[in-house]
């Protein structure tokens, strides 16, 4: 045991004035930060004796101390079934064997949900959810053998991301064993923090880090639970004739003749084998201008690139034999359509009083967005 003492316009991106309040916080001294009461975790490390090293952090605000609590345990079997502590009633499956990536195409499903950034705002994410009969308050799942979709950036700015992962995981189990589906796609901030960036992690996040002497990412490494988890994960989608990413699918990607596996096994080699590649060959092989999870072409030009024509839109579409491209990454004010509904973008900021918090619901070729009152407005 430890202790340490110590306004937007619609279909336009919204300045970057919108996150003014978190570049404050980033750049001040972090050391000073001292949040309500928290538990944070758990966090398992696997040892390579078989044994799994289980830390939860605890933060009391009275005294501002930070206390790791560590348990160690025999995984003799293929795996176990840990219970949680320190109240936490969840329950984790830990099993010796690195999980394998899944699938990234499906078909003949009736009806997808999907949820643009969450940024750690693990509680208003929940609330869409169960306010759209996804989930129930026990977080049964209700959504038959529908699938939900979660198109990245689930890391940085907000205050639980560790919940909101496990809860991904949580409930992706219980949509299999009803014949469901729950996808999370790679986002560029799990990219960012899997390769050792926390420039824009909360301030809760890197205050833990810093009084732990620790750097953030070591809770996403490679010999973690949720690290090797994170690490199998597609960064492209296809769910009948729609296709789902973090940025964006460039029109360099036509140019590059890149399938959708191979985008995705191209992102998890980055991730798995970073520390024996250049920066500079990453940027070139996988992280060009147009790579998926930056890209932001559908809505603006940068330096690098023009914003995409429609006859670029079109030659992305039938490329991947695809009616439309479903994205997050760029932040909007409503979940809106681009290019003859061509392009949907989903990043309407979640935690924020002036959005309304919203998700996609797709039935058919029918659109919606699902309030937090359980109401849906019809995208015409």
């Amino acid at each position: 045991m430890i202790v340490f003492c110590a306004q937007a316009q619609k279909n336009k991106r919204l300045s970057s004035g919108s996150f003014s309040s978190y570049d404050k916080i980033f750049s001040g001294d972090v050391s000073k930060v001292n949040p309500p009461d928290y538990i944070e975790g758990p966090h398992f490390f696997w040892k390579e004796d078989g044994k799994v090293k289980v830390w939860y952090v605890s933060h009391e605000h009275s005294g501002n101390t930070i206390e790791v609590k560590e348990k160690i345990i025999k995984v003799k079997k293929d795996s176990i079934l840990f219970k949680g502590l320190y109240g936490d009633k969840n329950r984790y499956w830990l099993k010796k064997q690195n999980p394998k990536p899944g699938k990234s195409e499906f078909s003949d499903v009736d009806s997808i949900m999907v949820v643009g950034d969450v940024h750690g705002e693990f509680d208003t994410m929940k609330k869409l959810l169960i306010a759209n009969k996804v989930i129930s308050p026990k977080e049964d799942w209700l959504f038959g053998k529908n699938h939900l979709v979660f198109v990245g950036d689930i890391f940085d700015r907000g205050n639980k991301v560790t919940e909101a992962l496990y809860f991904i995981r949580r409930i992706s189990q219980k949509a299999n064993e009803k014949g469901g589906k729950v996808h999370l796609i790679l986002g560029n901030h799990e990219v960012m923090v899997l390769m050792n960036d926390s420039r824009y992690v909360s301030a809760k996040y890197k205050n833990l880090s810093k009084r732990l002497l620790t750097n953030y990412y070591n809770f996403f490494a490679d010999n973690t639970d949720l690290g090797r988890w994170l690490r199998t994960l597609n960064a492209v989608l296809k769910i009948n004739d729609k296709l789902f990413v973090h940025g964006g699918l460039s029109h360099d990607i036509v140019k590059k003749n890149l399938s959708i596996d191979k985008i995705n096994e191209d992102i998890r080699y980055s991730l798995c084998n970073a520390k024996t590649m250049s920066a500079k060959e990453l940027k070139k092989k996988i992280y060009y201008p147009g790579n998926p999870l930056w890209y932001r072409g559908y809505m603006m030009e940068s330096r690098y690139y023009s914003k995409i024509t429609e006859p670029e839109v079109d030659e992305v579409l039938k490329f991947f034999k695809a009616k439309q491209i479903m994205f997050g990454h760029t932040e909007l004010e409503e979940i809106s359509f681009l290019y003859q509904k061509k392009l949907c973008a989903l990043n309407v900021p979640m935690g924020y009083v002036q959005f309304r918090p919203q998700i996609l619901l797709i039935v058919d070729d029918k659109f919606y967005r699902c309030l937090l009152n359980g109401e849906k407005e019809y995208i015409k």
